[in-house]
């Protein structure tokens, strides 16, 4: 999973099915790689929803500055503006939501004022060590509200990232120098092979070695961007964002083309192949731009759902590809004499074979790795999840690389057949020597 794209800030409305589908909403949305800032404009429109979140799960350290300016311009009474731990939040969640009003007064939070129709409070974190926190707005009787304003959470120091996100662009930075130096290294070998082990398919192979570099450096730039402003460009953040749709794109591509045989089995695609390829990566553009320009949690998962569709039904197709590939190599292989090209037929099996493995491990791996941020990682530590992923995403197109590399050496049993030749034909022009002396 593959390459994925960053959160919307997770102001979503909770109504009367309950808290706890604000969690499946909100991991939802955590699970996607991204950094948001945590001082942002407030704007919601009209509603009588119990819960609405200002922002979820956010880690800060002591001494972090909370500044809160809300206003209702619909004022109601009962309402409640609040901060909880994440423990806390756990607490509020296991309550049924028919029951929340009356156990209000029962539920603890960490900070908590009435809003009526205006807040503005400033205060610190005074906790003994870091901790998750949500900001919330609690509507018991379900009055009409329509909340506008600034709410800001600054860690010491003026760091506008939130306490998870603080290692991401240190990683970015030097995983994006991997992929640039890979994809120099592999120029290089391009440019030492000879032409005819120079194919097209090479050059795709090397060109999304490069754009990934790219994405991870624009992403770099955004991250720093909002940890020093606490706001992020719509040129730089939608510019990444549409630049890593294409990468994910071409990533497909290449995937696609190489189980097709494109440039190792033959030179050219059917038609049928050919508006395939061109239908699945205009259609997965079209939702990623539109999952990129999208404002709200349940539009841009309608979006993202769609896009894994799209490539899950292309994922199939390689399957198939691959495997019609590996078998007709077979049947080649079972009816030609041990010679040179024999040898070149059992390399290209053996590449195919090898390939299987590498598209499992890309399909399978986003499963594991979210696994594992959910159960054995430590919360903030969002930085090694993304590492886990980037060097994932490397491993995954340095075995492709090396796999189909240009001009494979031959296995050394295809060349004893050729010196074999080479000794009986020398031994048939002694012995026509001899004879011709005699």
């Amino acid at each position: 999973m593959q390459s994925l794209t960053p959160a919307q800030s997770p102001r979503h409305w909770i109504g009367g099915h309950g808290l706890g589908r604000a969690a499946w909403i909100a991991c939802l949305v955590s699970s996607v790689p991204g950094v948001t800032a945590i001082s942002e404009q407030i704007s919601q429109p009209p509603g009588k929803l119990l819960w609405t979140f200002l922002a979820y799960d956010i880690g800060l350290k002591p001494q972090a500055a909370v500044t809160i300016d809300l206003q209702n311009k619909q004022p109601a009474n009962n309402t409640h503006i609040m901060v909880l731990t994440h423990a806390q939040w756990v607490a509020w969640n296991s309550v049924q939501p028919r029951m929340l009003p009356k156990a209000n007064s029962y539920l603890v939070s960490y900070w908590r004022t009435a809003i009526n129709n205006s807040v503005h409070a400033s205060f610190k974190i005074n906790a003994p060590e870091k901790n998750r926190y949500h900001v919330g707005v609690l509507n018991v009787h379900h009055k009409t509200m329509e909340l506008k304003g600034e709410l800001s959470l600054v860690n010491p120091g003026g760091e506008q990232l939130s306490l998870q996100e603080q290692g991401v662009p240190g990683v970015l930075l030097r995983v994006s120098a991997l992929f640039f130096a890979s994809c120099g290294l592999f120029s290089v070998l391009l440019l030492s092979a000879s032409r005819r082990g120079r194919t097209a398919m090479h050059l795709v192979m090397s060109t999304v070695l490069l754009l990934k570099g790219i994405v991870l450096l624009l992403w770099w730039c955004d991250c720093m961007q909002v940890s020093q402003t606490g706001s992020s460009t719509m040129i730089a953040k939608i510019g990444w964002q549409l630049l890593d749709k294409v990468q994910s794109i071409l990533e497909l591509m290449m995937f696609l083309l190489i189980a097709l045989g494109w440039k190792f089995l033959r030179g050219t695609l059917n038609i049928t192949e050919v508006r395939f390829a061109v239908a699945i990566s205009a259609i997965s553009f079209y939702l990623g731009v539109f999952e990129v320009a999208c404002t709200t949690v349940s539009t841009c998962s309608g979006y993202q759902l769609s896009r894994y569709i799209l490539h899950s039904l292309c994922y199939l197709v390689i399957i198939v590809a691959m495997n019609f590939n590996k078998q007709m190599i077979y049947a080649q292989i079972t009816d030609a004499p041990a010679s040179l090209e024999s040898g070149k037929l059992y390399r290209k099996h053996q590449a195919y074979e090898l390939f299987r493995w590498i598209f499992l491990m890309f399909i399978i791996a986003p499963t594991v790795e979210l696994f594992l941020k959910v159960t054995v990682m430590p919360w903030d530590a969002v930085w090694l999840y993304v590492l886990i992923q980037q060097l994932r995403t490397w491993t995954i197109y340095m075995c492709v690389a090396i796999t189909f590399r240009p001009d494979p050496s031959p296995l050394r049993v295809f060349e004893l057949t050729r010196d074999a030749g080479s000794d009986e034909e020398a031994e048939v022009d002694g012995d026509v020597g001899d004879a011709a002396t005699e």
